[in-house]
């Protein structure tokens, strides 16, 4: 069986080469009205829906986890909020993230 790794191909049993499964995101106008708004409020900063948070919606408990987190953090920053989000970005493009 052949895999791509890296733009070549290799045989799976050499180089160990798996398929890995995708995680579907949960479509936003599917989850709770809480859940809603948060998409609603991130999609009105940046302008589209994040993946790992969609990806996150779908365990409730992590989602409403990692909200909350970022929150407190937020509130702790000595960095203003518009920086902060600045910098993210711009490190999320330096590092070849997609978003």
């Amino acid at each position: 069986m052949m895999c791509r790794v890296l733009g070549a191909n290799h045989l799976n049993n050499q180089e160990g080469c798996r398929n890995m499964t995708r995680v579907e995101g949960v479509d936003p106008r599917q989850t709770s009205f809480l859940m809603r708004q948060v998409f609603k409020k991130v999609r009105k900063m940046l302008g589209r829906d994040l993946t790992p948070q969609k990806i996150q919606a779908r365990v409730p408990r992590l989602f409403w986890f990692n909200i909350i987190g970022e929150w407190l953090l937020g509130q702790k920053a000595k960095v203003p909020a518009r920086l902060r989000a600045i910098v993210t970005l711009r490190t999320a493009v330096r590092v070849g993230c997609p978003f």
